[in-house]
C-alpha cells in the first residue's frame, strides 16, 4: 500500500473515530482538506527527533499522526545535525 493512501485511510479513521472527549468543537464537521506544519531535527545519525506541529488547521488526532510520521522519516547519517519543515496534508472524501 503507498504511502498516500495509508496516510488518506489513518486520517479518515482518526476523523471518524473522533477523541474520547468528541469532536473538536472548533474543527467545521464540513471541512474535507486539513494540513499539519511540522518542524524538526534530523540528528547525525539520521533520525528525525523534537518534532513540534508550527502550524495547523486539523483536529488534534491529525496533528498526533503528522508528529508520528516525522518520526518515522530516515536521512543518511551525517556529520552535522539540522532542522527539517515539512507540510503534511490530508484530505476526507
Amino acid at each position: 500500500m503507498n504511502l498516500v493512501r495509508l496516510l488518506c485511510l489513518s486520517a479518515a479513521a482518526l476523523l471518524a473515530a473522533g477523541c474520547a472527549g468528541g469532536p473538536d468543537p472548533s474543527i467545521d464537521p464540513k471541512k474535507k482538506s486539513f494540513f499539519v506544519d511540522v518542524e524538526y531535527t534530523v540528528g547525525t545519525d539520521g533520525k528525525t527527533k523534537d518534532a513540534k506541529v508550527i502550524s495547523t488547521d486539523a483536529p488534534k488526532q491529525l496533528q498526533q499522526e503528522a508528529l508520528r510520521e516525522v518520526s518515522r522519516y530516515r536521512a543518511d547519517p551525517s556529520v552535522d545535525v539540522s532542522r527539517g519543515r515539512r507540510r503534511i496534508e490530508y484530505s476526507v472524501d
